[in-house]
């Protein structure tokens, strides 16, 4: 894989939507995440994780899509609807292809 994100001459993205040698490749590892977040799930279910609190409301626009699905014009919309209605909406992203050292 390229910095880029670029295996073989295909973006990520296009592996994600084929079925093809990487995305046969990279199976057992979504078996591996699938099992991570069940196990993750359920320690917050049993209280072994603890729930972060926020004293504001948030609202996290997001799925394990790689792209192309809408959030950022989802956001662009949500945030200008909640200015109109009186709001005062922050947003945090990572931001596409983001290449910062450190995230908030």
């Amino acid at each position: 894989m390229t910095a880029g994100g670029v295996v073989e001459g295909m973006s990520l993205e296009q592996h994600w939507y084929r079925r093809d040698a990487v995305s046969l490749a990279l199976l057992p590892l979504s078996w591996l995440f699938c099992a991570v977040a069940v196990l993750r799930r359920a320690a917050y279910g049993v209280g072994l994780l603890r729930q972060q609190r926020f004293a504001v409301p948030v609202i996290v626009v997001g799925n394990i899509s790689v792209g192309g699905t809408g959030k950022t014009p989802l956001v662009a919309w949500l945030t200008t609807w909640l200015r109109r209605e009186g709001y005062r909406p922050g947003v945090v992203s990572r931001g596409y292809g983001g290449a910062a050292r450190h995230w908030p």
